[in-house]
């Protein structure tokens, strides 16, 4: 499986297979003392500033200004690669976020320890029984002061096309009246290409809209709903909504 890759994307492999290990273990630890893995967040922040500076990214972002770092809110994002993950928590650098996940990623050895022991929402998407329980721990976690970044196309999509946007996460922003945010992350999938152990070198933007609110929406306008939010996710990827850069940090792929 290495064979086709270059020296130094090896070497970035290891040094992200070495960092994971560590870090992923640490969280764990502080994750069965902890209620939210509060502390053991600021510890996977320095997972993912680490695996920016060696693979030489660098994240720019925008619309940060949008943000009230006092609030919570639900992070909605396309999803074009692995790096998002990365790009996005360096980009939101005040705020306790966790991701919807979907189960499998916690059969990954060592990196779906820390998963699991940050409080991630992991998701059986076979089972909308156990989907819905979890976007109901989802809300509890909103209400003691941690963010949820949801990509709702609910797979990684190619191309600059959005794919169907599946409707849990706008279901709990509406139970929960907590607003949206829409999230554009571009580039990712140069640096870290989907289907491939390839790490590299590039930029990757971040770009931030400004938050819809959902306190007095019905159940019954959620289509309305995630509407909006596409198209608004759309016109930040094309650059319509796009702010100048207010903050540059190298990141990791």
């Amino acid at each position: 499986m290495l064979s086709g890759l270059r020296p130094i994307h090896v070497v970035r492999l290891l040094l992200l297979a070495l960092n994971t290990l560590v870090i992923a273990s640490t969280v764990t630890l502080i994750g069965l003392f902890e209620r939210d893995c509060k502390v053991g967040y600021k510890f996977a922040q320095q997972w993912m500033l680490f695996n920016l500076w060696f693979s030489n990214v660098q994240v720019k972002v925008s619309g940060l200004e949008n943000l009230d770092p006092k609030r919570q809110y639900i992070f909605m994002s396309n999803h074009r690669s692995a790096a998002d993950i990365v790009a996005i928590g360096v980009a939101l650098w005040a705020f306790q976020i966790r991701f919807v996940a979907k189960k499998e990623l916690l059969r990954v050895p060592v990196f779906g320890w820390g998963l699991w022991a940050m409080r991630n929402i992991i998701i059986d998407r076979r089972n909308h029984v156990q989907a819905v329980r979890s976007y109901a721990v989802a809300g509890e976690r909103i209400r003691r002061g941690i963010s949820v970044v949801v990509f709702p196309e609910g797979t990684r999509g190619e191309g600059g096309d959005l794919l169907p946007f599946k409707k849990g996460g706008f279901v709990l922003a509406i139970e929960t009246a907590t607003p949206i945010a829409p999230i554009a992350v571009v580039n990712t999938e140069t640096v870290m290409p989907k289907r491939s152990l390839r790490i590299e070198s590039g930029v990757i933007e971040v770009r931030i809209g400004k938050p819809i609110e959902t306190a007095g929406v019905a159940y019954k306008e959620r289509d309305q709903l995630v509407e909006q939010v596409r198209d608004e996710i759309g016109a930040l990827i094309r650059g319509e909504r796009a702010a100048k850069p207010e903050r540059e940090g190298r990141s990791q792929a």
